[in-house]
């Protein structure tokens, strides 16, 4: 007769899949490729570890949700396709830029001192300037979910977790609604643990390609 796990049994395989897989990318000869997937791999387990430590709040489990689904989708592509690996290293340093830029602009607009912002901005563009990178904005995650087959999870996810997320007026004017029962909690989390399966499955791919 065959055994069905619970979601929190599935989750705690997923983790450890994740973190041998981590172990086995950390004494590989590093190389670009290895490193971003480390890094990607080490981002997901931090996000599968908040997402089953907690499923009592609506908000939360949805911004949690859709972070895996989009790593997922990330970590697909980077290990598939050499431009999208040299796309999200090049993310890193507008990111970083936009980030800089940001805190400058609140900084100076309360008459603060900007200064170390400003000198962290400099260093950043001289060493973009040295390296073969170009700076880079952020994937579209809808075509990304196209070319991988995940269409309509992303139209679902992203409508469902967008109005959960933001202060929408049927959050807002519904939230008793909404959390009264578990029935939208409940999915949510059966599309968390379907995409972590997901990853735990690519974990797998990696390794065997």
């Amino acid at each position: 007769m065959k055994v069905q796990l619970t979601d929190e049994e599935n989750l705690r395989i997923t983790q450890n899949t994740i973190s041998v897989f981590i172990e086995s990318l950390q004494v590989k000869e590093f190389d670009e490729k290895t490193m971003v997937l480390l890094k990607l791999f080490e981002e997901i387990l931090r996000e599968i570890k908040r997402f089953s430590e907690d499923w009592n709040d609506l908000t939360i489990t949805s911004l949690k949700v859709r972070n895996i689904f989009e790593l997922y989708l990330i970590t697909k592509h980077v290990n598939s396709n050499p431009k999208g690996l040299q796309n999200w290293c090049g993310q890193g340093y507008k990111d970083i830029s936009e980030i800089n830029s940001g805190f400058i602009q609140l900084m100076s607009a309360r008459n603060e001192d900007s200064t170390g912002f400003q000198e962290s901005q400099s260093f950043l563009d001289n060493e973009l300037a040295k390296s073969s990178l170009q700076a880079k904005g952020g994937f579209n995650i809808r075509q990304l979910a196209k070319d991988y087959g995940f269409d309509d999870d992303y139209v679902a996810i992203h409508k469902l977790c967008s109005k959960l997320i933001h202060p929408t007026s049927v959050k807002v004017n519904a939230y008793g609604a909404l959390t009264k029962n578990d029935d939208y909690l409940n999915v949510l989390i059966r599309v968390g643990v379907f995409f972590c399966q997901k990853i735990e499955a690519l974990t797998l791919d990696i390794k065997n390609a």
